[in-house]
């Protein structure tokens, strides 16, 4: 990873004229500070300076910039799908999902700002550096760090100057009408020697670039307008919009470090981030997206030809317009994602040993507006409960509510000795509520008017009708309850999860040096977990046999392990061996007993989610050669097991997880740093990740869940087997009093499956290409950047056909985007 660059030198022996040398990064991940290039683990290290070089702004761009390192970039969508990120190719979960659609499944990547685990789509700004630890982290870092663990690591407030930053860009990217605008700004204010306070902020906007030719007028009620008022079987009235999927990004972070004396010190901080979308960027596949049944086979069988079969199903025109970045959807999915972080670190150094408490809580809201017609009308049951409404729309609202509370207390030995060692406990209360509530608006009045003439539906989930089944609560004997669930009018599902998850855990690390290059870790996480979820699940309009309101409890008492050897080949190479385990909460499910009039009957083993576990065997190379060249590598083989997977089960497709079987991920990761000469640098990283599943849960099958189950086999969704990452940057070249400095970079992935389903298709492989050339004078930096020089079409995801039918859709990346940013600091360069 280009980047392994700070203001401590390992050259010392090295000539100014010829080069800089290379630089330490200073890392935290073993609660101690440690150059990355000693901690005999695999971890690449990103300065602050170096992501503000490369233009790297959010996770997205930081994936890019890594091989090994996996993530689906879908903007303010992005930030509570934990399939999103992706590391050593422990992932089960569809890269594609629903937009800002939440799993109740722990993401499978740890991720912290600071000393705070939460998962969001962080933007990057003022940053000291960032941590990726590849592979399980369990001893240190606790439930959900099973494939790895990221770190955000702010820049401190320095009581020791006065400081201040300040950046705008300007760009355009290709396919969309107006310009993207970019400006951030930092302030370091010092009151004395021992106090200070640090403020940053950032505002951004992305145009959008995906157009929508095939929306619904949609009248105030937010049902579709017809064509021909008074026409039942009307069709809507359309319209188009050019650039929908359209990012706004504000964020803000105050901060105050006192520090009376060098053994105490303690930071208060409080971070605030809201992000806006107002589309998702998905195209359609195919113009059999507007054109064609959304599956054939589902279609009703008989002849439909008073009215025919609903135009939306049918031979609806291709709209003009149409092209690769274009989606079929009816409406505009949008989204408004807002973080709220509070925390406070002491640290007191008592001598032989360092105590620090790390408090923290957050407040994490999702609200999100999304198009899911085209998953219901590919219902196979769609034609006998719902009818032949030609205006069908349905409206999906989801929603996040994320509360977590966490305390970190670490006693952290002098290092030096014989022994170094690392005790602490872990409290976290947290409570998180998951909704999806879906409508389909106008549903009652078409039923009303077509109930006369046509009659109700049979209800049996097979035999079409005209008019479906109609609204249960509206009907003979009107209802405002059902199960306890309100009833509420057109809204047709409703799937509620409301957790309390509490962890407690000790955990600890000691370190014996049996020689002064030998030495041997050993580390422990022992904890009780409990959870307590009250569900709320069911097709509203069917009735009481198709609701289920209950509430399940579980617990679990582990240990999780760690046994490392590393061994100091002389005084800038290593070499080390690691055993170590992850581990992520299991959870439960609260399902109907019976659907489809008594015709499906639910395994009870669907309603229980077991915990599952990883257990990683690396050995790992690192080292610098001559001050000149920096290397790292690592072969892997992680037994992943009872592995978890958030998906949609029984007929009626409900979101539930289930335990799908075991697998394992084995490969090798290398990474390269090289200074060839004093303007020229290279950072080279190769990844192979082969993953399988290697058994099926007997539950894994259909109509248990809705998609039919991969092959034994078949790869982990998310990651290629071949990712590679290069930069190359020829810089320190004088030019009218000030630097020059141009990079370009390059990412590749092979292809990769985004689903375990034996019906989605493979993302193909893709390459991208970023450049930059920058100019630095004094106070001032101004760079030129491209980013997708060659304007490829990068699919990133797809949606399953199983589940969506013609209508699947793509998940694509930014077209080429040209910009300029410019930059004034009160340092000088």
């Amino acid at each position: 990873m280009a980047a392994l660059y700070s203001t401590t030198s390992l050259a010392d022996n090295a000539s100014d004229s010829e080069s800089e040398g290379l630089q330490e990064v200073i890392v935290t991940a073993s609660h101690r500070e440690v150059s990355a290039q000693n901690l005999p683990i695999s971890i690449t290290a990103v300065t602050g300076a170096d992501l503000s070089k490369l233009g790297i702004e959010d996770m997205a761009d930081l994936a890019r910039s890594m091989a090994g390192v996996h993530y689906t970039d879908k903007g303010p969508f992005s930030g509570v799908n934990g399939a999103n990120l992706i590391i050593r190719g422990l992932n089960s979960e569809t890269t594609s999902g629903l937009p800002a659609a939440a799993s109740p499944v722990v993401p499978p990547v740890a991720t912290y700002l600071d000393d705070t685990p939460l998962f969001f789509n962080l933007r990057l700004l003022d940053l000291d550096h960032v941590e990726i630890l590849r592979g399980p982290q369990g001893t240190l870092y606790g439930s959900g760090s099973l494939g790895g663990t990221v770190k955000f690591l702010e820049n401190r407030p320095d009581p020791n100057a006065f400081d201040a930053k300040v950046e705008a860009s300007l760009s355009g990217t290709r396919h969309t009408s107006s310009p993207n605008g970019d400006v951030k700004g930092m302030l370091n204010i010092p009151f004395g020697d021992t106090f200070a306070v640090r403020l940053n902020g950032g505002w951004s906007h992305d145009a959008g670039f995906i157009n929508q030719p095939n929306l619904y007028v949609l009248d105030s009620s937010g049902a579709p307008v017809a064509a021909q008022p008074g026409n039942l079987f009307s069709p809507p009235v359309k319209y188009s919009r050019q650039g929908v999927n359209s990012y706004e990004y504000r964020s803000a972070r105050i901060a105050a470090l006192w520090k009376p004396s060098e053994d105490l010190q303690a930071l208060l901080s409080y971070h605030y981030q809201r992000d806006t979308a107002n589309g998702f960027p998905y195209v359609a596949t195919s113009r059999a997206a507007y054109n064609q049944p959304i599956n054939p086979a589902g279609q009703p069988p008989g002849n439909f030809t008073n009215p025919p079969l609903a135009a939306q199903l049918y031979d609806s025109p291709v709209p003009a317009g149409v092209d690769s970045l274009s989606s079929a959807e009816y409406s505009a999915d949008t989204t408004h994602d807002n973080v709220d972080l509070a925390s406070l670190t002491v640290s007191y150094d008592m001598g032989f040993a360092t105590l620090t408490s790390a408090t923290a809580w957050a407040h994490h809201v999702n609200t999100t507006r999304a198009d899911e017609t085209q998953e219901y009308i590919n219902f196979p049951f769609f034609q006998s409960l719902y009818g032949q409404d030609p205006r069908t729309y349905i409206l999906g609202l989801e929603s996040l509510d994320d509360r977590p509370l966490t305390q970190e207390l670490r006693l952290r030995s002098r290092t030096g000795g014989v022994v170094d060692w690392l005790a602490g406990l872990f409290y976290n209360d947290q409570k998180t509520t998951i909704q999806e509530h879906d409508f389909y608006p106008g549903y009652l009045d078409f039923y009303n008017s077509c109930a006369p003439t046509y009659g109700q539906s049979a209800g049996d989930g097979v035999t079409p009708s005209y008019c479906g089944l109609g609204e249960t609560a509206y009907t003979a004997n009107p209802l405002t309850y059902i199960n306890g669930v309100p009833i509420i009018k057109d809204q047709a599902y409703i799937g509620d999860f409301e957790t309390h998850f509490k962890d407690v855990a000790v955990f600890g690390e000691l370190t014996g040096h049996i020689t002064s290059a030998w030495s041997v870790t050993g580390g422990t996480r022992v904890f009780k977990q409990t959870l307590q979820q009250q569900q709320q699940t069911g097709l509203l309009f069917d009735g009481p046999a198709y609701v289920a309101n209950s509430s399940l409890s579980a617990s679990w008492r582990r240990a999780l392990w760690k046994v490392n050897t590393a061994y100091q080949l002389d005084k800038t190479n290593l070499v080390y061996a690691t055993w170590s385990q992850g581990f992520r909460r299991g959870g439960v499910n609260a399902l109907p007993q019976n659907e489809i009039g008594g015709t499906y009957t639910t395994p009870a083993g669907l309603t229980q989610l077991q915990p599952d576990k990883a257990d990683n065997y690396e050995i790992g190379f690192k080292g610098t050669l001559q001050d000149r060249i920096r290397y790292s590598a690592a072969v892997f083989d992680i037994q992943w097991h009872n592995i978890q997977e958030g998906v949609q089960v029984t007929p009626l497709v409900l979101p539930a997880a289930i335990n799908i079987g075991n697998g394992y991920s084995r490969g090798v990761e290398t990474e390269i740093e090289a200074l060839v000469t004093r303007h020229l640098s290279a950072d080279i990283s190769y990844t192979y990740d082969k993953t399988k599943l290697t058994a099926i849960n007997p539950l894994f099958v259909f109509p248990n869940v809705t998609a039919p189950p991969p092959a034994l086999g078949t790869p982990l969704p998310g990651t290629p087997k071949s990712s590679a990452a290069v930069t190359f940057e020829y810089g320190h070249v004088e030019l009218l009093g000030g630097e020059l400095r141009y990079s370009i970079s390059a990412h590749y992935q092979s292809k990769v499956l985004p689903a375990l389903s034996a019906t989605v298709p493979i993302v193909p492989g893709y390459t991208m290409l970023d450049t930059r050339l920058s100019f630095a004078r004094s106070h001032w930096t101004t760079t030129l950047f491209v980013n997708n020089l060659t304007d490829n079409l990068g699919i990133t995801s797809y949606q399953d056909p199983a589940i969506f039918g013609n209508r699947a859709q793509a998940i694509v990346s930014q077209p080429r985007t040209i910009g300029l940013t410019v930059g004034y600091s009160l340092k000088e360069h």
